[in-house]
This record gives structure tokens, sequence and C-alpha cells, in this order.
């Protein structure tokens, strides 16, 4: 035996053993066998998809049309304009300054109020906090205790 012989003998063994031809879709018989399950297809068809019914689907519809992009753009303008005439409240006059707040000496020095004083008035009003604390705390004769300044702290 060649070996030309045998790969057609192979081939013909392995089409017989394999239906190797193109399968054919035959819709009545599918019909006929599935009839329960083409019906439901059917009674799907003739109900209205979701998509195209609602309220989302009617706006969607509405601005996609020349209208609804005209009025898009209109409520766009509309909105900047709004957004950049709000520079018309600042009052005419010059502002007043601030009155000092009286703090306690304790609080002038805890981290926050050093980092909120830092982010106001950067390192100026720092240091002006800073030399307030120091007025105020400075150095004493030795005989005063810590404990008053203890019981403000934790106060």
């Amino acid at each position: 035996m060649t070996e030309h012989k045998s790969e057609k003998w192979l081939d013909n063994e392995l089409q017989r053993a394999i239906n190797t031809t193109e399968p054919q879709f035959d819709a009545e018989t599918w019909k006929r066998k599935y009839a329960g399950e083409y019906g439901t297809l059917l009674s799907r068809r003739r109900q209205p998809s979701r998509s195209s019914t609602g309220a989302g689907h009617t706006i969607r519809r509405v601005l996609s049309g020349p209208v609804g992009k005209l009025a898009v753009a209109a409520a766009i303008i509309v909105a900047i304009g709004l957004l950049l005439g709000r520079g018309g409240d600042e009052p005419a006059g010059p502002v007043p300054a601030p009155h000092p707040v009286v703090r306690r000496p304790a609080k002038m020095l805890t981290m926050m109020s050093l980092r909120i004083t830092y982010r106001r008035g950067g390192e100026e009003a720092l240091n002006q906090q800073l030399d307030e604390a120091l007025d105020k705390l400075g150095p004493r004769p030795g005989t005063m205790s810590a404990l008053p300044l203890y019981d403000e702290l934790e106060g």
C-alpha cells in the first residue's frame, strides 16, 4: 500500500464515520418541534420593547431633534450667564477689617491654631500669633508653676 492510497483510504473512512456535510436549518421542522418556544417568540414580537416607551425614550427623542439641540444650547448659555453674572454681588465699599479675636494663650499654640493661622496669612501671621503667645505666656519668674498652663490646656 502506497502512502497516497493510505491517505485516501483514511480520508474516506473519516468521511464515512463523521458526517461532514454542512448542516441546513429547517425552520418549518423547528416550528413544529418547538411550538411552545415559537409561540413565546411571536408574543414577544407583538409587545412594544421597553426602550421604545417611557419618559427616558421620549426625552432622548426630543433632545436629539433640531429643536432639542437648540434648547440644550440655550440652557448652557443661560447657565454660563448666571455663573458669570454673580460678580456684581460684591459690596461697593471697602470691606471692614475683622475684629481681633480674643484667644486663650494655650489655644494659640495648638497645632490646629498654628496651621489655620499659617493658611490664612502665611509666615507673617504665624510670627505675629507666636509673638502674641510669647507676650502672654512668656518667661515668668521661677516661682510660677506650670499647673495653670496644664489646666488651661485641658479645659
